[in-house]
Parts: C-alpha cells; sequence; structure tokens
C-alpha cells in the first residue's frame, strides 16, 4: 500500500473492526426505531410509535431528527448488528476524500490534516455508530471541502453545495454549512447564490413531510427544541459544550501561544462551577477556540464557521459532543498542524479508541443485564436506549409515565436508562441486579456518580445531574435494575 490516503482508510477501518458487533446503546435504539419505520413505509418513516419522552406517541412529534439514517439502514433493520455497523462504514470514503480537499486548501500537510479530521475522539465514536452523525460529517467535508476548491478554481460550486445541504437529511443542523458557503464565496470575490443550491435538500424534505404528513418535521422539531433558553440553562449549555469540545472533540495536543493561554484560562474559568473536571475540560476547550483568534487569512470564514456552530448548539434542548461534528472542521484546520501535529493524531486515537471500549463494554454489560430480566418472562418496562431496544426484542412493553400496570405484572426498572417517572408501589421484588464495568482503569463516558456524559450535558437520576465533563474515570455500575411484580 504506496498510497497515504489508503494507509489511512485501512488504519481507520482497522480501529472500528474489533467493535463492529457491540450491542446497540444509548440514542441508537431510537434511529433502529425510525429504520423499522422506513423498512415497513419508506415513505413515511416517522409514521411508528415509540415510547421516548416517558409516554408512547408517534415518532414524528418526538424524535428530532429528519430520516436521512433511516432510510439508509432500512435495507438491514433486522440484520445482525455487526452487518448494521459495518452498513456505515461507506461513509467513510466519502469523509477521506472530504477530508482530503479540506486539509489540501487549508492545511500545509495535507495527510496530517485528514488525519486530524478523522481521528478526532467523537469522530471515530461516531463512524460505525447507527446514528447520523457520520454520515452528517462526511457530506459536511465532502460538500464543503468540494465548493472551495470549485469556487477557487472557477468550477461548478452549485453542485458541492447541494451536497452540503444535504447534509440537513441526517440532521438539521447540517442546514447551517449553507449560509457559510455563500459567506466563503462572497470573500473570494464571487456571487454567493450558487450557495442556495444547499437548500434544496431541505425544502424537498419539507415538500415530502407535507404529503406524508400534513406538516413540516422541521418546524415541529424547532417548537420540540426551544424548552431550554433560561439564563442557567444557557449558561450550563455553553460551559458543556466548551467542555465536550476540548475534552472529545478537538485535544489541545499542539503548542500553545498566547491566544490559546487566553482561551484555556477563560474556559478554565467558565467551568470552575463544576469543580475541577469542569475548569480542567473547560481549558481544554477554551485553549482549542482559542485557535480561532490566532490571525489568518481564512479566520473570519472559521470564526463564522464555528462560532455560528456554537450559537446554535446553545439553542438546542441539550448538548452532546457528537452535535459538535458540523461545526468540527474549522476548529481542527485552525489548530498549529506543524510537526507536533502527529502527536494529536496519536492523542485523538488513543482516547477515541478507549472511549469505543468503554462503550463496546457498556452496552454488552446492559445488554447481558436486560437479558437476565427478559428470562424471567415478559412484563412491562421504564427506561430507554440499549435496555429499551433489547427488552422490546424479548417482547417487553415500555410503561408509560404515570401508567400502573396491570395487577401481577413483571415490571423491570434500571436506575440510569433515563428511566420515565411511573407508578410501580413495588410490593414484590422479583429481582435486582447490577451491571459493574469489568475494567475500572478504563475511561468512562457515562457515570451518574462521578458526574460523567459524553452523550449529553445531564444525566435523568434521580436525582438530575448537571454534567460538563465528557469523559472521566469511574467504578460505580454501568446500571442497576429492579424487577417487582404488584
Amino acid at each position: 500500500m504506496r498510497s497515504p490516503w489508503l494507509k489511512l482508510l485501512v488504519a481507520l477501518v482497522a480501529l472500528q473492526v474489533p467493535w463492529l458487533g457491540r450491542p446497540v446503546n444509548f440514542d441508537e435504539a431510537n434511529f433502529l426505531r425510525l429504520a423499522e419505520g422506513a423498512a415497513a413505509s419508506p415513505w413515511r418513516p416517522h409514521d411508528v410509535s415509540i415510547n421516548w419522552q416517558g409516554t408512547t406517541q408517534p415518532a414524528f412529534e418526538v424524535l428530532s431528527n429528519p430520516p436521512g439514517v433511516a432510510w439508509w439502514l432500512a435495507p438491514v433493520a433486522d440484520a445482525p448488528v455487526a452487518v448494521q455497523r459495518a452498513w456505515m462504514l461507506p461513509w467513510l470514503l466519502l469523509a477521506l476524500a472530504g477530508a482530503r480537499r479540506l486539509a489540501t486548501r487549508f492545511v500545509g500537510d495535507a495527510e496530517v490534516g485528514a488525519a486530524v479530521l478523522l481521528t478526532a475522539p467523537i469522530v471515530l465514536l461516531s463512524t460505525t455508530a447507527l446514528l447520523p452523525d457520520g454520515p452528517l460529517y462526511a457530506l459536511v467535508l465532502l460538500g464543503v471541502g468540494g465548493f472551495v476548491d470549485a469556487v477557487d478554481r472557477g468550477g461548478r460550486a452549485w453542485t458541492w453545495a447541494l451536497l452540503a445541504g444535504s447534509a440537513a437529511l441526517f440532521r438539521y443542523s447540517g442546514v447551517c454549512v449553507v449560509p457559510l458557503l455563500g459567506l466563503y464565496a462572497l470573500r473570494r470575490g464571487y456571487a454567493p447564490w450558487s450557495a442556495l443550491a444547499g437548500l434544496v435538500p431541505l425544502a424537498a424534505l419539507a415538500l415530502h413531510d407535507q404529503a406524508a404528513y400534513g406538516a413540516w418535521h422541521f418546524l415541529a422539531m424547532t417548537r420540540f427544541q426551544s424548552v431550554a433558553n433560561e439564563p442557567m440553562d444557557l449558561g450550563h449549555k455553553a460551559i458543556a459544550a466548551l467542555a465536550m469540545l476540548g475534552g472529545a472533540a478537538a485535544l489541545p495536543v499542539f503548542r500553545w501561544s498566547r491566544a490559546h493561554l487566553i482561551g484555556a484560562a477563560l474556559g478554565a474559568a467558565a467551568g470552575s462551577p463544576f469543580g475541577w473536571a469542569g475548569a480542567a475540560f473547560g481549558a481544554a476547550g477554551g485553549a482549542t477556540a482559542g485557535a480561532l483568534l490566532v490571525r489568518r487569512a481564512d479566520s473570519p470564514f472559521f470564526l463564522a464557521w464555528a462560532g455560528g456552530g456554537y450559537l446554535f448548539l446553545l439553542s438546542l434542548r441539550f448538548v452532546a459532543t457528537r452535535y459538535w461534528l458540523p461545526f468540527l472542521p474549522p476548529l481542527l484546520l485552525a489548530l498549529p498542524l506543524g510537526r507536533n501535529a502527529r502527536w494529536l493524531v496519536v492523542a485523538h486515537t488513543c482516547l477515541g479508541s478507549l472511549l469505543l471500549a468503554d462503550d463496546a463494554l457498556h452496552a454488552r454489560a446492559v445488554t447481558a443485564l436486560a437479558e437476565q430480566v427478559a428470562a424471567l418472562g415478559t412484563g412491562r418496562f421504564t427506561g430507554h436506549w440499549g435496555w429499551q431496544h433489547t427488552l422490546e426484542s424479548r417482547g417487553w412493553v415500555a410503561l408509560d409515565e404515570g401508567e400502573r400496570a396491570a395487577p401481577g405484572e413483571l415490571v423491570a426498572m434500571p436506575q440510569q436508562a433515563w428511566p420515565q417517572p411511573a407508578d410501580v408501589p413495588c410490593s414484590q421484588v422479583v429481582w435486582e441486579g447490577s451491571a459493574r464495568p469489568p475494567l475500572p482503569w478504563l475511561p468512562r463516558a457515562y457515570s451518574q456518580r462521578a458526574e460523567l456524559n459524553l452523550h449529553a450535558d445531564w444525566i435523568a437520576g434521580p436525582p438530575m445531574v448537571r454534567t460538563v465533563a465528557p469523559w472521566g474515570f469511574a467504578n460505580d455500575p454501568y446500571e442497576r435494575a429492579r424487577v417487582c411484580r404488584d
């Protein structure tokens, strides 16, 4: 293999192969439910019911993502999980092509720049996740990279804008790149109209939604997301997003300049109310963001891309590390990727691989716990994520918030898997169990005791815990569960 690009591709695939068989975990469950809807009716994938907010209701009302990944996964909706994860790997080819274009344009060493873009920990975690994030990142990289290249060479930029805008078919945040394309064209002395082609996929999806459901899902979800905008909520999201950025999206492993030091100091001060972890991860995120303040020709474009993305994250119900993906390239490309850049690639790869291992161990432990419960018979359950996926596959049915189970019916209740409140007196405890981490020294991406959560800025509890640290070390069980009979 003489080609460095082929070597990079093989290395990226090799990092994923050991974990292809990991069970469904966290939010993957709801996208597989959408995939089942797409397999049953490609025209109306959101026309399925799911309990994802405590009450069983149409997915159209509660799952705030477009159907792109559901359509992609529909052909393998009933396949083994390893096949489903392998089905996500072709997006890596598009991501590599886009990373190569962007790195060639904005970084002196294209190979290292592409490696940095593709080995960021959250990118490695998203590559074979049954989530829309891998396709979203690939389309943003290739669409923006192709558009930039076409504008610089005087080519047909609108086709690349169309591709970049297709990211909105996987997550609505993908539409945020469209005005950025127009900004880049203006900065290069061209009319911005070719960027408007990026709105075509979202417009087509709007027409589809009106025809299929009688409403535009994007507008419904805009209202659905706008529920956490009090000053305390905004301040918490602002700190958590910064900590997640420096902790698992763009590690600050580079030679710091004054701008990075200033950013680190501000980030540490902002995160300090959340203890040493908040200060440390806040400093890491501040240092990474400080790269945008280093004066260079592309700084205004990078600042608009990443800064606009940061503001977008603050408008959501909650922030998650993977939500940075469409806004991550400018932050990585703005880093001082000199002779020390390979150390950044090594740090990215090591942390990403360890978090992949933790995700696999977590998923296997929770699945094993759910299978122990399923061996007791069938009944009702509270909780979501992979716990829900496993129990539903064994014939168990979700118990809606406030609903009572039938007399004598089994009810399984987890502690961690975002359990909805339920009226369960639990007069007879049939079974109790826990899933402890087999490798307590491994970095954890979710722990209530240590207040860690890569996937959101809070843990449901009870009690509810606000978090900022995306990972850390803890030895509390992955999950505890109890089965009752009234």
